[in-house]
């Protein structure tokens, strides 16, 4: 019975992945989050705090960690403390104490920055050259991936693309969509406001991502990257038709202009991902 451990459990995309590892009846689950009660598959920890960190894994002695727990803040700070910080501390831990657990790292395609529409779909080796904060701190945390590798941990970085599930951030498109639906909804709101829906990306939902986490835990190669994403290239405009359709709403209530676009001087024309790696992983799970 291997024992997991998968730390921001309770963020929006954190319940998809403990859902997908709990139906495996060779694994045992347990989470992580901040401010949750003792007891239950869930542990209380700030992973901030190394004393707590120690601790939990002391407790829970876990054979997998896939670590979620994360931050999309654009302060530098407080996103530096979050995305690299945690790594580190959570890295060296198991490299002193846990050296025979896996970790996982979630990793993002922010890391990549801007590029051009012919590189697409972009593979794994592409360059990082990351514009935003969370792009840099990502690409940073990568970097300690592959630090922590050549000292003898078993670390592995699962890359997500763009998520589509419930509950996400309003950081994100899917998640300032969501709101302004709800608020649409509820009578609170007349439209769906939002930048230009041009750009093209590579949108996964929850459950499919999930599966993918849990090809790359299981047999994704110690110090490598491995894509999280469709490899599908779609459209903001049909992203955005799709969430409305599915609450009986159409293009009559959106308002698209630049001016309610939450980038500032940048954007990515199109970017979508080369998925052969990760495809070749759930081949492996499916061959089971």
């Amino acid at each position: 019975m291997r024992r997991i451990l998968v730390t921001g459990a309770s963020g929006a995309f954190g319940p998809s992945v403990l859902a997908g590892l709990s139906s495996r009846p060779d694994f045992t689950v347990f989470g992580t989050d901040m401010n949750c009660p003792p007891g239950g598959i869930v542990r209380p920890c700030d992973m901030r705090d190394r004393v707590q960190v120690e601790a939990l894994l002391g407790d829970i002695r876990p054979d997998v960690i896939v670590h979620l727990a994360g931050t999309t803040s654009a302060e530098p700070a407080d996103a530096y403390a979050i995305n690299v910080e945690v790594a580190r501390t959570l890295l060296e831990t198991v490299e002193k104490k846990h050296r025979d657990a896996r970790v996982v790292l979630t990793g993002s395609a922010a890391e990549y920055g801007v590029v051009s529409p012919a590189e697409n779909p972009i593979p794994e080796t592409h360059a990082l050259a990351p514009v935003s904060i969370y792009g840099l701190t990502k690409a940073w945390q990568t970097l300690l991936a592959h630090f922590f590798t050549h000292r003898g941990v078993e670390v592995v970085v699962a890359r997500p693309f763009n998520l589509d599930g419930p509950g996400l951030s309003d950081r994100l498109f899917i998640g300032r969509v969501q709101r302004q639906i709800e608020a649409i909804l509820s009578g609170k709101a007349e439209k769906v406001k939002v930048g230009p829906l041009s750009a093209v990306r590579d949108y996964l939902r929850f459950e499919e991502a999930a599966l993918q986490y849990e090809a790359i835990a299981r047999f994704g190669a110690a110090g490598q990257v491995y894509h999280v994403a469709s490899g599908i290239p779609v459209s903001m405009r049909e992203v955005l038709a799709g969430h409305l359709e599915r609450h009986g709403l159409d293009f009559s209530c959106v308002e698209e202009d630049a001016v309610n676009s939450n980038r500032s001087g940048y954007d990515v024309p199109m970017i979508y991902a080369d998925t052969t790696q990760t495809r070749r992983l759930l081949m492996k799970m499916e061959e089971e």
